[in-house]
């Protein structure tokens, strides 16, 4: 059996040309669109992945548009972005599958029942920043496979009116709202994750944007491995890093080198592949393993050095091209027929 090929992509504001996105980033022209949606094409036949998670599509007709341009024209690709219709001002979660693949999809805006937290001058924190999107998939071995695409809410400060941006004191506090936020989402998530594994032997990944690094709180959070050996319930509920469970690291791929932002020049990896113990080897439950992981982040080095000239000799400016995320896909082998 092929590996199942499972990605994730922060596409960086893949929306209509002519359409606002963020307030001060204007709008692609024509020929900046082509470009976003000629390039991410090429990403998609670089993956050749069975499911690629991706992160702020504002238009699902944008997507539409990248996966027609891919080498197969769309013709082998399904895809859905909730909540994305031409009229849509935020950036959204989808999904895109290889057929013959049938996921039912789902979005969730609301955290579950008691994550609401409050957040000091800003009230309760009761939804995602952004929905997330949740697939299911039968996987033909008797199993169902659950995908959980994320981006939880971004490290940037969250002011509230009246404060001085320039006042020091009003950053801490807006970084502090920032945290809070994320943690609150990372709770919730980790919710969903229990509820989608105790007492279950069904296979779950979560994936996307975790505007966090794998150390973080907020990403041990969502994963939990506070787990101690003897306490089996906590276990059952873990989730693992890909890049700590492959069983063949790529070449210079490994998890002290990869990364998947320059954030300020400095290489941090903020988008992660979290799998449940049925695609560990080690694990008596396992029903397939991590056989590879592969991060693409070429262009995330092209794209810096393109920034203070602002644009290639043809007048582009890839930092609106190319996402500033690395792509993520993760290769699981299946045991069984």
């Amino acid at each position: 059996m092929n590996p199942l090929r499972i990605a994730t992509i922060n596409c960086l504001n893949l929306a209509l040309a002519g359409r606002r996105t963020y307030e001060g980033c204007a709008p692609y022209t024509p020929d900046e669109y082509i470009a976003k949606t000629q390039w991410l094409a090429t990403l998609l036949d670089r993956l050749a992945a069975d499911f690629v998670l991706v992160q702020e599509v504002f238009h699902e007709q944008a997507l539409s548009d990248v996966v027609r341009q891919t080498t197969s024209r769309g013709r082998t690709f399904g895809f859905a972005v909730p909540l994305a219709d031409e009229n849509n001002t935020k950036p959204r979660l989808g999904l895109i599958w290889r057929q013959p693949w049938q996921p039912r999809i789902e979005s969730i805006a609301d955290l579950p029942p008691g994550c609401a937290v409050p957040v000091p001058e800003r009230g309760e924190h009761a939804q995602f920043s952004r929905p997330l999107l949740r697939a299911t998939v039968p996987l033909g071995n008797g199993a169902t496979l659950t995908l959980l695409n994320l981006h939880l809410k971004s490290r940037r400060p969250e002011f509230v009116d009246g404060e001085d941006r320039d006042d020091p004191n009003a950053e801490a506090r807006a970084q502090l709202r920032s945290l809070i936020i994320r943690g609150a989402e990372a709770a919730a998530v980790r919710r969903l994750v229990v509820d989608a594994t105790r007492r279950s032997r069904a296979p779950l990944v979560v994936a996307g944007d975790f505007n966090d690094a794998p150390a973080a709180v907020t990403t041990q959070i969502v994963a939990d491995t506070s787990w101690k050996p003897e306490d089996r319930p906590q276990r059952d509920c873990m989730l693992f890093d890909a890049l700590d469970v492959v069983r063949r690291p790529a070449p210079g791929r490994g998890r002290d080198v990869a990364y998947t932002i320059l954030h300020g020049g400095e290489p941090e990896r903020i988008d992660h592949v979290l799998v449940s113990e049925e695609f560990v080897a080690q694990s008596k439950h396992a029903i397939g393993h991590v056989a590879a992981v592969e991060i693409l982040a070429d262009h995330l080095v092209e794209r810096r050095r393109a920034a203070p000239e602002g644009a290639d000799p043809n007048g582009t400016d890839l930092s609106r091209i190319f996402p500033d995320h690395a792509a993520v896909c993760v290769s699981i082998v299946l045991d069984g027929p």
